[in-house]
């Protein structure tokens, strides 16, 4: 007996061109990014503020690997068999924005809210403190149940044929929205508009516009698409135990180049992690320990050191994203994509050329590297740039460094993608999984404007599946067929363990496989970040009247920043170690072209 899944509708997005629909589409991902940007911009330093040490400031930011690791998949399968009249994920989506902006603006007032029921002291500061750290992993949370299914909606509503377009969407999206919200946090907020709007400091403002932009994009993108319908009275019953049970077993027995693809992925994160997390921090605290001018005899330099980093660092976030923008758009015409790397096409130069100009491009052509040889370049090339970080002495050099690791990121948001999915088709059998035209697969159906194009397309798998020309398909028409009320209905096999696979369930599955090998390095970069902090951040004996440190009368950011010029610093000492962790990820990528190549 067959498993089936019924479905109803046409997926379809609002739009009169490509374009427009490909950026409704992905516009969700524009707040998702704004999100992330002010949390790792503002999320260190405002913590430090509170009072938490560095070191357990380290441990806070373990909510943002827990939180991947736990809601994408279980969050991903309840949407999986959602039957919302809504769709699968837009739902979602919905709540999700809801509770991330609403743990946004907590974030924001977490001293005013906890002001409203204490006084002032001791308990009234453990409670604010815990309050943020309890915003922080709400937001986590929530925020990854967004952007798992802001990401699938992109696999739901396009075809085989526009799956590469619509991923390149998101990559263009997500830059833009790092580069707009570190833009907008590079200007001095609480001096341009008075504090009825948006709050008294540079925090506060940049969650009310986190919070709405969050709300706009996402309200934009689930305007815009239309899902297809999910039916009830399925025969597939599969729990979410199921589904995190399969991702184990798959995580466990991998194919030995995805397992060699998500080695990679594994060293690259533990590099990256201490970037991503703290590198608005480093560049503020650069500024406060060697630049930052003394204040006037018999004042107390006491201003907002906190919007200060988060401008500093937003500054140089706002090149970084520049230049990963600008990377991921030039960089895949100077790398050879993986079709035409494995066709061995040598392009041709137009015969208006000169026989030396011809022959000039065909070489340069030759030259290119493959994606895999692009990936380790990448990896030795964020670890020569950090590897410096512990002996950087001014603004400008630590703005720089930030900046030209948007290269080698552009790489890295792509690189294991690309593998991934090119390693998914050679193990996908292409009668299974595509249309007599090669164009459809088989629950998706091409983007248009609207759902009025059912009927045609709908005629048009009927003839797929009838053997109209010559084409039969029997594989293909042993997990579908449609019936004449516009239900389409998905065949699975009881013998078909990965019967799913017709349906992109696969590539789910093995997505969701690379993103617990990119959230468990998290892990180990806050266990390497907590155990630097705890051994290089000031002591208390340090921070007491009298000590070398700070004294009574400094002002408050004296006492969450490490301004002693002469002690290590702790944040570039964890990109040194990332750097070092980014070798051994550009080594794992060298054995991985070796077993291409064999």
């Amino acid at each position: 007996m067959s498993k089936s899944t019924s479905w109803s509708g046409t997926p379809s997005i609002k739009g009169s061109t490509e374009a427009i629909r490909m950026c409704l589409l992905t516009f969700s991902l524009i707040g998702i990014q704004f999100t992330w940007g002010i949390e790792m911009t503002y999320g260190t330093p405002y913590l430090l503020q509170l009072g938490l040490t560095k070191s357990k400031t380290s441990l806070v930011w373990i909510a943002g690997p827990l939180s991947g690791l736990i809601m994408q998949p279980v969050v991903g399968a309840y949407a999986d068999r959602s039957t919302s009249k809504y769709g699968r994920r837009r739902p979602y989506m919905i709540v999700g924005a809801a509770i991330t902006g609403a743990g946004l603006l907590f974030l924001g007032w977490t001293t005013e809210i906890v002001g409203i029921f204490l006084s002032e002291g001791q308990t009234k500061k453990d409670v604010t403190l815990m309050l943020a750290v309890l915003c922080i992993y709400a937001l986590d949370f929530s925020v990854n149940a967004v952007q798992a299914c802001a990401r699938s909606l992109i696999v739901d509503t396009l075809p085989i044929s526009q799956q590469q377009t619509g991923s390149a969407w998101a990559s263009r999206l997500t830059a833009a929205g790092h580069l707009l919200g570190y833009f907008i946090g590079s200007f001095d907020l609480a001096a341009i508009f008075p504090n009825w709007l948006g709050g008294d400091t540079q925090f506060k403002k940049m969650t009310v516009i986190s919070a709405s932009a969050l709300w706009i994009t996402v309200g934009l993108t689930s305007w815009a698409v239309t899902e297809r319908i999910r039916l009830s009275g399925d025969e597939d019953e599969m729990s979410v135990t199921d589904v995190l049970k399969s991702l184990l077993r798959r995580t466990l027995n991998l194919p030995p180049r995805i397992q060699a693809i998500c080695w990679v992925q594994f060293w690259n994160w533990v590099g990256w992690f201490p970037f991503l997390f703290y590198s608005s921090t480093f560049v503020g605290e650069i500024y406060y320990r060697y630049e930052h001018p003394p204040p006037e005899p018999g004042s107390k330099d006491d201003h907002d050191a906190l919007g200060n980093i988060g401008r500093l660092g937003s500054m140089a976030l706002v090149i970084f994203s520049l230049i990963t923008f600008c990377s991921s758009v030039l960089l895949p015409y100077l790398i050879q994509s993986p079709v035409s790397s494995s066709e061995k096409f040598t392009p041709r130069p137009p015969p208006a050329f000169t026989q030396s100009i011809q022959t000039l491009v065909v070489k340069l052509s030759s030259l290119q590297p493959d994606l895999t040889t692009a990936w380790m370049l990448s990896n030795l090339f964020f670890a020569f740039i950090t590897i410096f970080a512990p002996w950087l002495r001014s603004l400008h050099a630590a703005t720089a460094l930030v900046a030209l690791c948007g290269i080698p990121w552009a790489i890295s948001c792509w690189a294991p993608f690309g593998l991934l999915g090119v390693e998914i088709n050679k193990m996908s059998s292409a009668g299974a999984h595509s249309s007599i035209n090669g164009s459809v697969a088989p629950g998706y159906t091409a983007v248009r404007g609207s759902i009025e194009d059912d009927y045609e397309h709908r005629t048009e798998l009927e003839m797929e599946e009838s053997g109209v020309g010559g084409n039969s398909l029997p594989h293909y028409q042993q997990h579908r067929r449609i019936v004449s009320d516009g239900v389409l209905r998905i065949h699975h096999p009881d013998d078909d363990s990965d019967a799913h696979s017709s349906t992109g369930e696969l590539a789910g599955i093995y997505l969701g496989v690379l993103n617990v090998y990119t959230t468990l390095p998290q892990f180990v970069g806050t266990f390497i970040s907590w155990v630097v902090f705890s051994i290089l951040e000031p002591s208390k004996a340090d921070q007491a009247p009298g000590g070398d440190g700070a004294d009574i009368d400094d002002p408050d950011h004296h006492r969450w920043l490490n301004l002693t010029k002469d002690a290590p610093n702790a944040i570039a000492v964890c990109m040194f170690v990332g750097a070092l962790c980014s070798i051994v990820g550009a080594e794992a990528a060298r054995r991985l072209r070796k077993m291409e190549s064999s």
